[in-house]
């Protein structure tokens, strides 16, 4: 079986999870003294069957930016440099990324032209979403197995506490075996209708592509200011804190890069103001302020 996922994190936590022995887990939390607080959480865990290298990456950010144009041009580079150029990636590890993320869609082909099962984790995330009906388009003419396990909205801990997740990647990987009884496969009819959607948005080919009222649609370049501007101080602020306040207050899958983004551009009109810039190592460390209206 192969494993799609949409970001590095959801790799990193589901590869854990193939090779995941409670036991070995344990030797990492060794620094505290008196009972583990991690112990019992970590011996009920359970691994997920199969090998680690079968878990593969669809990480282009693809509800950012062009995509009418291959998945791996140089239209999408430029997504990643906006995106992720400020910490410091330099052109020979943008090219690894891309290098791999074409390793990991032949991975994909491969396994659908060989009759290999393929398991979508797939969450409501923009980005997972756009990821989801990219690899459906992909595979539109292949018939191949497909199967999809959807995250939750909320999940049970007991009758009176539950949790949110708003991405696969923020799971204990000793705890997703769990999850494997909500796997549904994927019709043929299924497929190409979400293969059909992709098609309209990348005709359509905004600037942006969101999930509003659970559907995906495509929206204008300032969709989510308004959530910045709303959540704006009074007086000086740390940008890094108000990008964390905005993503704890509305967990709905943007990422900080995203933010980041359209704060610098709020700069550059001149409708915030830098301050200060008190760690100039850190990308999201300069004092912000507001300006005053003229």
């Amino acid at each position: 079986m192969l494993e799609v996922v949409f970001n590095q994190n959801t790799k990193a936590v589901i590869r854990m999870a193939k090779e995941y022995n409670a036991e070995n887990m344990l030797t990492g939390y060794n620094h505290y003294t008196g009972q583990n607080p991690y112990r019992a959480e970590l011996i009920e865990g359970q691994a997920i069957e199969g090998n680690a290298e079968d878990v593969v990456c669809i990480g282009f950010a693809l509800d950012i930016g062009d995509i009418a144009s291959e998945f791996d041009g140089a239209s999408r580079k430029n997504v990643f440099t906006q995106l992720w150029g400020r910490f410091g990636f330099t052109d020979k590890e943008r090219e690894e990324f891309f290098q791999n993320q074409r390793q990991d869609m032949e991975k994909i082909l491969t396994a659908a032209k060989e009759g290999t099962t393929i398991r979508i984790w797939k969450s409501s995330c923009p980005a997972a979403v756009c990821g989801f009906y990219f690899v459906c388009h992909t595979l539109r003419g292949i018939n191949c197995d497909l199967r999809v396990i959807d995250l939750p909205e909320f999940i049970k801990l007991s009758d009176q506490q539950t949790a949110v997740y708003h991405d696969w990647g923020s799971m204990h990987p000793g705890k997703l075996y769990m999850f494997l009884s909500l796997e549904k496969p994927l019709s043929q009819a299924e497929k190409l209708f979400y293969s059909s959607y992709w098609g309209e948005l990348v005709q359509e080919n905004a600037p942006l592509r969101a999930v509003v009222n659970g559907k995906l649609i495509s929206v204008p370049i300032h969709f989510y200011d308004y959530l910045i501007a709303n959540n704006i101080p009074e007086g000086d602020f740390l940008m890094a804190r108000l990008i964390g306040e905005i993503m704890g207050k509305y967990p709905i899958g943007v990422s900080d890069s995203w933010y980041a983004l359209r704060i610098e551009k709020m700069i550059e009109e001149n409708k915030l103001l830098v301050v200060a810039d008190s760690d100039k190592a850190h990308p999201y460390g300069k004092i912000l302020r507001k300006a005053e209206p003229e």
